[in-house]
C-alpha cells in the first residue's frame, strides 16, 4: 500500500473520530471548555492535503514547466 493511500485512510479516520467528538461535545458540554474535534480536524486536514500533493506531485511539476 503506497503512503498516499495510508494517509487517505488515516484522513478517514480522524473524520470519523472528529465527528464523533464533536457530536459528543455538543450534546454533553455544549459550551463548556475545548472542543477537541478542532485538533483532530486539523490533522484531517493535514493528512488529506498530504495525501492529495503526494499523488499529484508529478502532475503539479509538469504544469509548472
Amino acid at each position: 500500500m503506497e503512503l498516499h493511500q495510508k494517509l487517505t485512510i488515516l484522513g478517514v479516520i480522524l473524520l470519523i473520530a472528529t465527528f464523533v467528538i464533536h457530536f459528543y461535545h455538543e450534546q454533553n458540554h455544549s459550551g463548556v471548555g475545548f472542543n477537541y474535534a478542532y485538533a483532530t480536524g486539523i490533522g484531517m486536514l493535514i493528512a488529506f492535503s498530504a495525501s492529495f500533493l503526494l499523488f499529484n506531485k508529478d502532475k503539479l511539476g509538469d504544469s509548472k514547466k
